[in-house]
């Protein structure tokens, strides 16, 4: 369900880019898709050409097409037809209806057939029936199969000297071209070179050179470069043949040295390592699992590139002119990255009340006098343990707050002597409160995680043990743990200065009741984990109340401790509250260039220097205290301000 309206959102914002694209006079569509689904390119495609689609199931992916320029419908369905053609897919003519499948499966399909002289210059993918007059069919396969796609398709027809080829329809012009070259009653030669190490582009401008046209001359020699494969086919006379032979073979040859396909690039911003790692994937993207190729080449012959981390340096090991393409390339990514300024404001504040109130008697003769006697009285025990018995063992440990008695000399019971109390009044107030402020900064690059902890590394008893075997061997097991303020945050600004914030904060601290030497400690814990997003220099909020405990205890004899007034001397009340309030605020600021950096680093030195230097109070005649002052080498450039932000 989750998936379905993602994709309905999806299709929902590309109908929004439909209507922006299409002109508002009839005829003329501008289509300018970053990044869209095909499928919702293809409803598009439906909408103004009025075709009705079959699409495969097999057919995804997305696609990016930049036309600011307006083009009548027929263009604008060539472009689509060449969108099927680059990512692989092809349109096959049935009915009312066009089916959109695999080009490795259209050819198998009902494709149209296209006539000779037809104009169809489009990717669509047709099939085409040449016959040849001169040249033999069977002999001329070995020739165009290398210059046609591997999803297409090429046989010879001997008995009626004609190839069938089903491709492209742009590209079946191309191979037409070449057999009116081929198919000539004077071409008597034709020959293909492998090259190993010139170019065939370049070799196939130069013999143009060497071999101008002639005017009205039917003999002329031709030239063509095939890529991928870096193959050079000509097509000429014999002697023609022979001299553009020995020519190749001149020039086919690998140069005394190769520092002209070898280059060392420094690079000022980005990372070689993950650059060299971009490059050696685009350029090994090209060639798929069984050595074909899986989309239009890039790159000529063959590129390697390889980081050195030591120099931040690329070695570039590639022809001159993939070089250039290359160097293109990474004048892309070596740019100058923006930072961000997060500035973190974090405020705790902790509040704990108690409030205790009961009265507690006794009634005791002299247990030791024969006879029988009587003795009773209310005994409650509150949090803190202390009650009316434990004073009377010790009536100097009654606890915190105020303790009222009367008591009636000792008595001896069990040959200890204790003091005979007769009431005992208890009264207790607490409140503490807790402020924590804190005010961390973090300046880290865009898409950077960042980390910034405070506090102390604790350590924590997690086992011991005395003896082994019987043999005193007395150890322990402690693990240490950061107990403080963490902050760790990763920025990612987007398009309109906005910030996407993965930020995870956390506050710890150990109890007040903690234990000593590493046991039984107790701590507290807060921490946020979220993903916000946030304007440049927008203040935000995370947290707020986080705990409110209330708690209320009575302690009453049964019946007469719930009469109003009168069972005031028969209960013990006592009421705690605990209430804790973490409000942590966030401020990213963009940072664009290095004014901007100076300009921070200047107004945070200038708030350390007035509280490192501020005069301390105290000091005598004989020990007087020193003035401090920061470093002189350590003062920042003073640099003209600039617009920060309000960065404070």
């Amino acid at each position: 369900m989750i998936a379905q309206s993602f994709r309905f959102s999806k299709i929902l914002v590309l109908a929004f880019a439909m209507l922006a694209s299409v002109q508002a006079y009839a005829g003329e569509v501008t289509m300018n898709f970053k990044n869209a689904d095909i499928r919702a390119f293809i409803e598009f495609v439906a909408g103004f050409s009025g075709k009705n689609f079959l699409v495969d199931n097999r057919v995804k992916g997305n696609v990016t097409i930049i036309s600011p320029v307006a083009m009548d419908q027929e263009e604008a369905y060539n472009v689509f037809l060449s969108v099927l053609d680059v990512n692989g897919f092809s349109t096959v003519e049935s009915g009312a209806v066009t089916k959109i499948v695999p080009m490795a499966e259209s050819k198998q399909k009902a494709i149209p057939l296209m006539k000779n002289n037809s104009k169809n210059e489009s990717d669509e993918m047709v099939t085409q029936v040449l016959r040849l007059e001169f040249a033999d069919a069977q002999q001329l396969v070995a020739l165009i199969r290398p210059l046609i796609s591997p999803n297409s398709h090429l046989v010879a027809y001997p008995r009626g000297n004609m190839l069938l080829m089903t491709d492209a329809a742009s590209n079946i012009h191309r191979i037409q071209r070449i057999l009116a070259l081929l198919d000539r009653k004077d071409a008597v030669g034709v020959k293909m070179y492998p090259l190993k190490h010139a170019s065939a582009d370049k070799l196939a401008a130069t013999l143009a050179k060497l071999y101008p046209a002639a005017p009205n001359s039917p003999n002329s020699m031709q030239a063509i470069a095939h890529q991928p494969g870096n193959i050079l086919v000509v097509v000429a006379d014999p002697q023609q043949i022979n001299e553009v032979s020995s020519l190749v073979e001149k020039l086919d040859i690998a140069p005394e040295s190769d520092s002209g396909r070898l280059q060392v690039r420094y690079l000022k911003f980005a990372n070689a390592v993950d650059v060299a790692k971009v490059v050696n994937e685009l350029v090994g993207g090209q060639i798929g699992a069984a050595g074909q190729v899986t989309s239009r080449p890039l790159f000529a012959g063959d590129v390697k590139v390889v980081a050195e981390a030591t120099t931040n340096a690329l070695l570039i090991t590639a022809d001159p002119s993939d070089i250039s393409s290359v160097n293109h390339i990474v004048d892309k990514l070596d740019v100058r990255r923006r930072q961000v300024l997060v500035e973190a404001l974090i405020v705790e504040i902790s509040a704990n009340t108690t409030e205790q109130f009961g009265i507690e008697w006794r009634g005791l003769g002299n247990p030791n006098n024969a006879g029988r006697q009587a003795f009773g009285g209310t005994s409650f025990t509150p949090q803190g343990g202390v009650n009316i018995n434990a004073v009377a063992a010790n009536p100097f440990a009654a606890g915190n707050g105020m303790a009222v008695g009367i008591i009636d000399g000792t008595v001896n019971f069990g040959g200890n002597t204790f003091v005979n109390i007769g009431a005992l009044a208890r009264a207790l107030q607490t409140k503490a409160d807790t402020n924590v402020l804190s005010t961390p900064n973090l300046l880290t690059m865009d898409n950077e995680e960042a980390e910034i902890i405070v506090g102390q590394n604790v350590p924590f008893l997690t086992g011991q043990n005395v003896t082994t075997g019987g043999t005193a061997n007395p150890f322990q097991t402690i693990q240490r743990q950061d107990i403080g303020l963490t902050l760790r945050v990763k920025p990612q600004i987007s398009e309109g200065d906005t910030v996407r914030l993965e930020l995870y904060q956390e506050i710890s601290s150990l109890d007040t009741n903690a234990g000593v030497q590493g046991t039984d400690l107790i701590t507290n814990k807060r921490s946020i984990k979220t993903v916000v997003l946030a304007n440049n220099s927008q203040m935000i909020v995370l947290g707020g109340l986080i705990r409110d405990d209330k708690t209320a205890s009575v302690q009453r004899v049964p019946c007469i401790g719930a009469l109003p007034i009168i069972g005031e001397p028969f209960k013990f009340t006592e009421n705690q509250g605990r209430k804790t309030n973490l409000m942590v605020f966030l401020k990213p600021h963009i940072i664009k260039n290095a004014d901007q950096i100076q300009s921070i680093t200047n107004q945070k030195y200038q708030d350390i220097k007035g509280l490192y230097e501020e005069p301390v109070e105290g000091g005598t005649i004989l020990f007087p205290q020193e003035k401090k002052e920061l470093p002189k080498g350590m003062t920042p450039a003073i640099q003209p301000e600039v617009d920060t932000g309000n960065v404070n």
